[in-house]
C-alpha cells in the first residue's frame, strides 16, 4: 500500500512540476534606462555626397560670406579627397567622396587666434575646409611668411 501510495504521489508531483514548466510565463525584466553611450559615438559621420544636385550645397556666395575676414583668392568647389591628398590630413569620419570648398586667402595685419595671442604679425595665407551641404568647417590651414611668424615657443 505504502508502495502505491508513494508511486501516487510522484506521479502527481511530477505531472505537476511539468504542466508548470510547460505553462509557465517568462520573467519580465526592467529595462536599463541609462544605457551608457560609447565614446566613439559622438563622432558625426559624412558620407559621401557627390551625387547630390548643386541645389542642395552651398553657393560660393554664401562661402565667401562665411569667409569675409580675409582676401579671398580662391574658392573651390571639390572631393575631399582632393584636399586630403594634398595636405596628407584624412579624416576616418569624412569619406572621400564628400564634396567641400576649398577657400584660399590672406588676411591683411596681425592675425590674433583664441584667447588673443597672435600667430602671424600680416599677411597670414588661410586655407578654409568646408562641408559644401551642412556649411560644417573641416578644418583651418595657416602659413605665415618667415619674417611675419610669432614664435611662441621659448
Amino acid at each position: 500500500m505504502i508502495n502505491f501510495f508513494t508511486k501516487t504521489v510522484f506521479t502527481s508531483i511530477t505531472t505537476l512540476l511539468l504542466v508548470q514548466t510547460v505553462t509557465a510565463q517568462p520573467v519580465p525584466t526592467k529595462k536599463q534606462v541609462n544605457q551608457p553611450i560609447p565614446f566613439n559615438s559622438r563622432v558625426r559621420i559624412y558620407p559621401a555626397n557627390n551625387s547630390l544636385p548643386a541645389s542642395r550645397l552651398m553657393t560660393i556666395e554664401s562661402v565667401i560670406k562665411k569667409s569675409s575676414k580675409m582676401r579671398i583668392t580662391e574658392a573651390k568647389l571639390t572631393m575631399y579627397e582632393e584636399f586630403a591628398a594634398k595636405t596628407g590630413e584624412y579624416k576616418s569620419s569624412i569619406s572621400n567622396n564628400r564634396m567641400v570648398w576649398i577657400v584660399t586667402g590672406f588676411v591683411q595685419g596681425e592675425l590674433r587666434m583664441s584667447k588673443g595671442r597672435s600667430v602671424c604679425t600680416d599677411n597670414a595665407k588661410i586655407i578654409e575646409v568646408t562641408d559644401a551641404e551642412t556649411s560644417d568647417s573641416f578644418g583651418r590651414s595657416i602659413y605665415c611668411p618667415p619674417k611675419n611668424v610669432i614664435n611662441f615657443m621659448p
